[in-house]
């Protein structure tokens, strides 16, 4: 019989099992590198997903304001991939930000296929594009 996962809000209890789990990620430069600090913020808007209670992904959606948030930090564990985990997490960020009355939610991915299945595109209602520039701080 094949175990289940589960996804569920994330807690400032599991801050260091978060920290464990997404520190790989953070070392392989797949995410962004964060501190204690900014992991204690985001747990508010944070979602794990549980196999067995282990985790095996993370979420979180940062609130810029009523009409921007931003979804953060996905990591799947790469034996538990292309099961929907990731799809999963990213439609609770997409609910919360509609419990919160967030107008836009966006996301800054390497895996944007991911996105596209869960209704995210390229370009808003009325042509909206994020550009970018990036600041090399050496």
């Amino acid at each position: 019989m094949e175990e289940t996962y589960s996804i569920e809000p994330a807690h400032a209890d599991d801050l260091q099992g978060v920290l464990n789990f997404l520190g790989p990620f953070m070392a392989a430069e797949q995410i962004l590198p964060r501190t204690l600090a900014e992991m204690e913020q985001l747990l508010r808007h944070a979602f794990l997903a549980k196999l067995a209670g282990e985790i095996v992904g993370f979420v979180t959606l940062e609130i810029y304001n009523r009409k921007l948030a931003e979804i953060q930090c996905l990591a799947v564990s790469e034996k538990h991939r292309r099961q929907g985990i990731g799809c999963e997490l990213v439609q609770q960020c997409v609910k919360r930000a509609g419990e919160e009355k967030v107008r836009e939610v966006m996301a800054i991915t390497a895996t944007d296929q991911l996105f596209q299945n869960s209704g995210f595109d390229y370009a808003l209602p009325g042509q909206k594009k994020a550009l970018f520039v990036q600041l090399d701080h050496e």
